[in-house]
């Protein structure tokens, strides 16, 4: 979304009106100084606030105010909440998404002229100043949380602000991944005193010794919950020996390798030591039975994910340099090992490699000639088969989406982001469908898109589509600046969502200013 100089536009130009049908729903202001910035979270009141931004002192200031709309669409008088703030760093949610730089209480953070950065409720309007970040705080209230001090020592903040001073063990300086830093699991906090005790505080605050002697710990995601894992020193201190489970439940495994390298099934059961993945090398722990297996894949595996809802272990292979494409390794513990040559497994270091499901897997193919990469979907249970491209060859992913439906709704661009082509991709079929062109996607809903398309100067059509509509339908022609969509439910564009939009057209026209009106 473009921020403009947020000045009063004055014009000797006779006010026109723009080319086609005006735009469709109810215009709630009129002009061409109040610039869109967003939409506060909803609180259950049902009413919708929209923030907005006019012009302040100067021209390099802007005032940040609220327009509420009730259940009912009936607006409540705008009110200014901070005045004269730099327009360059506040909300500014970017692609429709209304709660991009809201936190858990509602409060936006904006950069004050008079006060510098403070924090704001559109809804009660109270203005809180943003402290140092040299100064440690109390979190906000309703969760508990922890604050450092120091490295050895820190503050837990229960949910109604009780504070509790811990100290902990100093990190083995030999041992880059022995963190002993504290961990939330499940509500209860858990961290490593300095005689190197493990320790767990309940919401109750009544401390509880889990072990003793712990050189590292951590929580494994699986399934069924967190499962704690943990390396400790052995009763007669000659070494260190670790374990998964709970020693106070009696529920703890013993495992044959550290734990510090290792990885959990989704399931729990089996337990992936990647000590030698540099050399290709891995083995598979059964925490049922106890059993161990080893698997090699024959060179330097990069990453492992897990495909969720499975015992396969999914490894990247090592490729010499970006514009080669490596080898996807497919491990399983009762099955010898599945070769996929001359392609990348994506997600690797920031996300899963699957679809939540485990259905599909995601790859990549470098492009030689332009530096791109091409984004596939395949099949898991047939890592081999066909694979289906979510951007076209030479072309940048900016976004993708995995709907309910099992299709892939995708936006990609050639040299700006702001003018990408929004795709629809069945990977059951390969069917390819094009949505919407050079534009950007603004909402998306379980069985509808909009989008702002046809961008000339980050003005375009404003269109609300089913994903088996014949043709979108247009909700404002041409000259769209940015839209919104009302944050509520699971489907952020069911049928009568409330969307908010900016119209502003070439020139100086009626219908300028901010628009509400009902998904279709």
């Amino acid at each position: 979304m473009r921020l403009r100089t947020l000045a009063v536009i004055v014009t000797t130009t006779a006010a026109c009106l723009p080319r086609g049908e005006p735009p469709t729903g109810t215009q709630l202001l009129t002009g061409r100084d109040a610039f869109l910035t967003g939409l506060a979270p909803p609180t259950g009141d049902g009413v919708l606030r929209i923030l907005l931004m006019r012009p302040g002192s100067t021209s390099a200031l802007a005032n940040l105010s609220v327009l509420s709309l009730d259940a009912d669409n009936n607006p409540a008088p705008e009110v200014v909440l901070v005045p004269d703030i730099d327009p360059m760093f506040t909300v500014n949610c970017s692609g429709g998404l209304a709660s991009c730089t809201f936190d858990a209480q509602g409060t936006i953070e904006v950069s004050s002229n008079a006060d510098g950065p403070v924090r704001v409720n559109p809804v009660t309007g109270d203005i809180q100043p943003v402290p140092l970040f040299s100064e440690p705080q109390p979190p906000p209230l309703g969760q508990r949380s922890y604050v450092y001090q120091s490295r050895t020592s820190g503050t837990l903040y229960d949910a109604d602000g009780h504070a509790t001073p811990i100290e902990l063990a100093s990190p083995p300086p030999t041992n880059m991944f022995a963190s002993l830093d504290q961990l939330l699991a499940n509500g209860d906090f858990y961290y490593v005193d300095p005689q190197h005790n493990l320790i767990d505080i309940p919401p109750t605050d009544v401390p509880e010794q889990v072990a003793t002697g712990v050189t590292y710990f951590a929580f494994w995601d699986t399934d069924n919950g967190p499962v704690l894992t943990l390396d400790r020193v052995t009763a007669d201190g000659s070494g260190t020996q670790s374990l998964v489970g709970d020693p106070r439940s009696g529920t703890e495994t013993v495992v044959p390798f550290s734990v510090v390298r290792a990885t959990v099934s989704p399931d729990g059961r089996w337990v992936l030591d990647r000590e030698n993945q540099m050399n290709g090398q891995f083995s598979f722990f059964d925490r049922s039975s106890g059993a161990l297996q080893s698997a090699d894949v024959g060179q330097e595996a990069q990453f492992v994910n897990w495909r969720p809802g499975t015992s396969e272990a999914w490894v990247m292979g090592f490729a010499p340099d970006y514009r080669t494409a490596g080898t996807v390794w497919i491990l399983r513990p009762d099955a010898p090992a599945v070769s996929v040559p001359g392609i990348d497994l994506e997600g690797g270091y920031g996300g899963s490699s699957f679809t939540p499901d485990g259905v599909y897997w995601y790859a990549t193919t470098p492009t030689t000639d332009s530096g791109t990469n091409v984004f596939e979907i395949g099949v898991a249970d047939d890592p081999t088969g066909p694979r289906y491209s979510l951007n076209p060859p030479q072309t940048q992913l900016s976004g993708f989406w995995y709907l309910p439906n099992g299709r892939f709704l995708s936006s990609n661009y050639v040299k700006d982001y702001h003018r990408s082509d929004a795709r629809l991709l069945d990977p059951r079929t390969g069917e390819d469908r094009l949505l919407g062109e050079r534009g950007t996607l603004t909402g998306v809903g379980q069985t509808r898109f909009m989008g702002i398309f046809h961008l000339e100067e980050l003005r375009g059509d404003l269109v609300v589509g089913g994903f088996d509509d014949a043709k979108p339908t247009t909700l404002a022609a041409e000259f769209t600046e940015g839209a919104f969509a009302e944050p509520q439910g699971t489907d952020s564009l069911a049928p009568g969502t409330r969307i908010i939009y900016q119209f502003q057209a070439r020139a100086a026209s009626p219908y300028d200013g901010i628009w509400m009106v009902n998904c279709p």
